[in-house]
């Protein structure tokens, strides 16, 4: 298909996906809802079904459109190499299977949809000619994505009632759009989310040959296919699925309209009116727009993008080192994650699995995000102290205009509509339609209205790579929870940490970092979730939390750790983008994202280490405790917060209030005072400010 054609039919087909969703938003209160039933607008299970078939043909066709760089050989080259060894293994049970049951067709089709969804991009590195092929046949997977769509919605209420007994098509089609899924994935993120998904689904074939407390007797490919592609609320079409339709696809839908209406823009000009002269501007200035990007976007990969973009010249210009401009920006972007009202997709599944109003995710999520900007903040200003950053004058108008406000509006009106008691899905709606309302009054914006549906469009094109995730992610909790593995790993964990609540929360942050080093939130979290979570609340329960207080911070805290996977190195998303934008190493550049901010890899687990330290999140307190004893915990602990995150911030800058360098040991000793702050424990907050400020002052009594 020439390129041009291509182009045109994505547009188009994006455009209809765009429109589909947006219809399903007022669907409820068309008379088309209730005199007719239209299986794709009224069951749950074919709008899942239907969402996925949009994010498979949407991202099959970008990826042969656009041009995108083939990894090299490398360590994720080997990863990719054994997820295309290990997925033989279920593709050769599955085919063998359908040529037993006398559909060889079947089999040969199932066949065809391996070698061309995994076979061939794992071989692309090793020949030109190999990836061109690969980018070439991917309309045909594109157009593969049609046959298991069809065959769901024409056999929804068939397939329900033989998942125990599939026919040999119910398999192939179970399995084909797994690997159309993997495949796609593997192209736009990586292979460690696919190839955790075979994992767990060879584990659920061959459990019967590990040993106990891992034994399970296994389950045969066809009944695993069936789960996949049938169960009402199973693998592909279940809960976390439905995070990516009923939430991400209207936040990125939301994102695309804004940038073509020029929103970002508008955001920076307002933030750069607010810049001044100050050598610390440039640093405040990025956090900012960490914040306020972040109010409109829950992509901390794209925020960097366009922060880094459009911060990187005057970084250059005020004399920061390229690693420091980028590891703040890096951090910055990352506030998008979890930043309200518009956060990643973890906090939709935290919705979805513990079943509580999103406005409380909100409220739990404001001052963690405050004190993540916190210590961006306070690494900037002390580095900037110390190193001798020049003052940078950025030609804006300066003063105040009401249209600085223009671009808040959209997050303002999601604000009121959720806390209100509307749907995030109607909140959103409202908020894009406001924001085209409001662009008419803008001369700025006003001409940016003719770009609507490409921005529609390219909403589309960007969730086609994070609902395929979220769905996998989906698929790897169906097979943890189908095999019991869930429960084995709680009773493992229990039995390796006793009683100590400290070393569960040791052990999680630790395999949570772990889990991001190499997959990212979505998947970290929803693993993190179902293995640690029910040992870290019956633990903290067992202390004296109680039980709500232990099940809003502990799943806060994994959420928060599996945001983290988005900076943290070597795989950082937010690090990547920070790369392309400043021309430097992705691997230095996470190391730097790492140091930056430091304190946020301390605020999650003091979350959870006892009830003080769940005030941050204020919810868990404030439904178990009265209002006055509220505010009495949640201020004294913002306070213990805000002064370790002060210490750390010194020590990690090296420089003191006076610009001077801190030697080594001062560095050290005061990083320890910071993170005895931020331990919620009242004698060691004692000590850590002691000692803080003993340190301080003989600073400060030293001259210069």
């Amino acid at each position: 298909m020439p390129s041009a054609a291509l182009r045109r039919a994505l547009y188009l087909i994006a455009i209809i996906g765009a429109l589909y969703h947006l219809y399903l938003i007022v669907h409820p209160y068309t008379p088309l809802s209730y005199q007719y039933r239209i299986g794709i607008l009224d069951l749950t299970q074919l709008q899942r079904a239907t969402h996925v078939f949009f994010l498979l043909l949407i991202g099959y066709l970008t990826y042969q459109a656009d041009h995108h760089q083939q990894p090299g050989i490398g360590i994720r080259w080997g990863l990719s190499l054994l997820l295309l060894v290990l997925s033989a293994l279920p593709t050769y049970l599955a085919t063998n299977y359908l040529v037993d049951a006398g559909a060889p067709l079947a089999a040969a089709f199932l066949l065809t949809i391996w070698f061309l969804s995994l076979f061939l991009p794992v071989l692309s590195p090793l020949s030109p000619s190999f990836a061109e092929v690969s980018r070439s046949l991917s309309v045909l997977l594109a157009l593969a994505t049609i046959a298991p769509y069809v065959y769901q919605v024409l056999f929804y209420e068939e397939l329900i009632y033989r998942i125990i007994t599939p026919e040999p098509w119910d398999v192939a089609m179970g399995w084909t759009m797994a690997l159309l899924l993997f495949g796609l994935v593997l192209r736009f993120i990586g292979p460690e989310m696919p190839l955790l998904a075979v994992l767990f689904i060879l584990y659920n074939i061959y459990g019967y040959l590990l040993p106990r407390p891992w034994y399970h007797p296994g389950f045969d490919v066809a009944f695993l296919s069936a789960k996949i592609y049938s169960e009402t609320e199973a693998a592909l079409f279940g809960l976390i699925t439905n995070v990516s339709l009923k939430y991400v696809v209207y936040f990125t839908l939301l994102a695309g309209v804004l940038t073509v209406l020029g929103y970002g823009d508008a955001m920076a000009k307002a933030f750069f009116r607010l810049l001044g002269k100050s050598p610390y501007s440039v640093g405040r200035a990025t956090v900012g727009m960490g914040i306020g990007m972040g109010m409109i976007s829950g992509s901390g990969a794209a925020d960097t993008a366009f922060i880094g973009a459009t911060m990187r010249d005057i970084y250059k210009a005020a004399g920061y080192p390229t690693l420091v401009a980028a590891g703040i920006v890096s951090n910055a972007g990352t506030l998008a994650i979890i930043t309200p009202p518009i956060l990643g997709a973890v906090a939709f599944i935290i919705v979805e699995v513990i079943n509580v109003p999103y406005a409380w995710v909100i409220v739990m999520s404001v001052l963690p995000a405050l004190l993540y900007a916190l210590s961006i903040l306070l690494y900037n200003e002390y580095y900037v102290r110390g190193i001798g950053i020049r003052a940078v004058d950025v030609p804006v108008e300066r003063g105040i205009d009401l249209k600085l406000l223009v671009p808040f509006v959209p997050a303002l009106l999601i604000l009121i509509f959720i806390f209100f008691g509307y749907t995030v899905r109607l909140a959103v709606g409202a908020a894009i339609l406001a924001s085209v309302l409001l662009a008419l009054g803008v001369p700025e914006m006003r001409g940016n209205i003719r770009r609507l549906p490409e921005g529609l469009a390219e909403g589309m094109k960007m969730v086609a790579p994070i609902g395929v995730s979220i769905t996998i992610a989906n698929v790897i909790m169906s097979m943890v929870v189908i095999s019991g593995l869930h429960q084995k790993f709680t009773i493992a964990l229990l039995n390796l940490v006793g009683d100590s609540l400290p070393l569960a929360i040791i052990f999680a942050t630790g395999f949570s970092l772990l889990l991001g080093l190499g997959v990212p939130p979505t998947a970290t979290y929803v693993l993190s979730s179902l293995l640690t979570a029910p040992a870290i609340i019956k633990l903290a329960t067992s202390s004296g939390i109680p039980e709500e207080a232990a099940l809003l911070a502990t799943h806060m805290f994994l959420f928060y750790m599996a945001m983290l996977a988005d900076v943290t190195p070597p795989v950082g998303l937010s690090n990547f983008a920070a790369a392309a934008a400043f021309k430097e190493n992705p691997l230095k550049i996470g190391v730097k994202a790492a140091l930056v901010a430091l304190p946020k890899y301390l605020y999650a687990p003091s979350m959870i280490w006892s009830y003080w330290g769940s005030a941050v999140l204020i919810m868990p307190v404030l439904l178990t405790s009265d209002l006055l004893w509220t505010a009495t915990l949640v201020i004294t602990r913002v306070i213990s917060l805000a002064a370790g995150t002060w210490l750390i911030a010194i020590a990690n800058a090296g420089y003191d209030g006076k610009g001077r360098e801190i030697p080594s040991w001062g560095r050290v000793a005061l990083g320890v005072a910071g993170v005895l702050l931020i331990l919620p424990v009242e004698l060691l907050n004692v000590l850590g400010l002691t000692a803080g400020v003993v340190l301080l002052l003989s600073r400060n009594r030293q001259k210069s």
